[in-house]
């Protein structure tokens, strides 16, 4: 409910790469085996959970993404290869590998990346289907609209899962008005990756700021086979500081009322909407001194009463939760909730519209919001298949060339890779 994670890139430019490997090229496809080290960081027993590592080569060291495989422990495992930017040769300069990991609680594994001639994968046999219309990106059971507004069209768990309403992301500027991508300026969408493993789709352009220039904007909505889950992730860059609030609605279809829902915090603080017009607000806000204090409240819609709140020396809440009614569920995880200055909050009504909002405790130039939705049946299966803990502590990956993770999250200084081992 993973940039948790299974989205954890070693990105290298290329004065990197040259600086990595030197100027002289290498050997056109000559053989060879990079070391991709997996290391499981939050204690959790993990299954078929989603990893992507990106490889940085040498200058000619590979041309085509067919001729690599990935090994581990002299078995091959199923990957997803996709190319990112090339040398000006035209050969390869970063590989992005896709894959499903299955480490035990705090347990480190070597795979190896074998390339080159001679070199060839098994077809992966299994995954996601991805399709394209006019308007919309079909990614398994998921429908993506093509121009951002709505952003998730269609969830099909056994059931719609999405329904009419405000859907997709909002800023509001310092003169109060809000805007969603319907009012996106040169707005582009492509796919990024089509699967099998991994499916992700962004979308990029520019959104209208009162009294300054406009903000661009990144978005990221990425689904791995093995999850129920679709990962979006939200960069919004602001040069004139006009941008206050930053947003992501998700209208939710339920078959009826009551919905119930439950907060991550510290604890579990939970309870029940009972008519339409009900809404249940979990707010966090941290001071310049990343003091936290988080409440909960529960009533009609815009007149909520406090329900629950932090005592003194409560842990900070977690930015995990679950709304459902009696057949279906959505769980959810918003990374970095509670953790940086300002105010981060959950809304839930009992018309099942859901939004996560992210609003900086000063005019910043970057604001980012990452929210993972799972889409799953009721009763929710507990687990660390699917668990916020498994999301919120990703699997470390590195490569025996590199030591970046993604997400902004570095591998801590003292990590020393495992031994060197087929």
């Amino acid at each position: 409910m993973a940039k948790p994670h299974w989205h954890t890139l070693l990105a290298l430019g290329a004065v990197a790469g040259a600086a990595l490997f030197g100027s002289a090229d290498a050997s056109a496809q000559a053989p060879g085996n990079v070391e991709i080290y997996v290391t499981e960081s939050g204690g959790i027993r993990r299954f078929n959970f989603p990893v992507s590592a990106t490889v940085p080569f040498p200058k000619g060291a590979l041309t085509d993404a067919s001729q690599a495989r990935l090994v581990l422990n002299d078995a091959e495992v199923p990957a997803q290869f996709t190319v990112g930017p090339r040398w000006p040769d035209g050969s390869i300069q970063l590989l992005m590998v896709d894959f499903n990991a299955s480490p035990g609680p705090a347990e480190q594994q070597i795979y190896h990346l074998e390339y080159g001639t001679g070199v060839k994968a098994a077809p992966v046999t299994r995954g996601l289907m991805v399709t394209e219309s006019a308007d919309a990106v079909q990614v398994g059971t998921v429908r993506f609209g093509k121009n951002g507004a709505p952003l998730i069209v269609s969830a099909n768990y056994g059931g719609e899962r999405i329904a009419p309403g405000m859907n997709g992301i909002e800023i509001a500027d310092a003169s109060g008005a809000v805007h969603d991508l319907s009012a996106a300026v040169s707005m582009k969408m492509e796919i990024v990756k089509r699967g099998p493993l991994l499916a992700e789709v962004r979308y990029s352009g520019q959104l209208p700021v009162a009294g300054g220039r406009d903000a661009r904007f990144v978005i990221t909505a990425d689904m791995p086979s093995s999850k129920a889950w679709v990962r979006i992730s939200i960069v919004v860059d602001d040069p004139d500081k006009r941008v206050r609030t930053l947003a992501l609605r998700t209208p939710l279809l339920f078959a009826a009322l009551p919905l119930v829902w439950d907060f991550g915090t510290g604890g579990w603080t939970y309870g029940a909407l009972r008519a339409a017009t009900d809404a249940v607000d979990l707010t966090e806000t941290v001071d310049a001194r990343r003091a936290a204090q988080w409440t909960v409240r529960l009533g009609p819609a815009e007149k909520e009463q406090l329900y629950a709140t932090s005592g003194a020396g409560s842990p900070p809440a977690s930015g995990w939760g679950h709304v459902q009614d009696a057949k279906a569920a959505v769980a959810f995880v918003v990374e970095q909730f509670g953790r940086r200055p300002g105010t981060s909050s959950i809304l839930f009504d009992g018309s099942g519209h859901l939004t996560f909002r992210l609003t900086p405790a000063q005019p910043a130039t970057a604001h980012t919001l990452t929210v993972y939705e799972h889409f799953v049946s009721t009763p929710v299966q507990i687990g660390a298949a699917t668990s916020p803990d498994a999301i919120l502590s990703p699997l470390l990956a590195a490569c025996d060339r590199d030591r970046y993770v993604s997400s902004g999250v570095a591998i801590p200084p003292d990590w020393v890779p495992p031994k060197k081992a087929r």
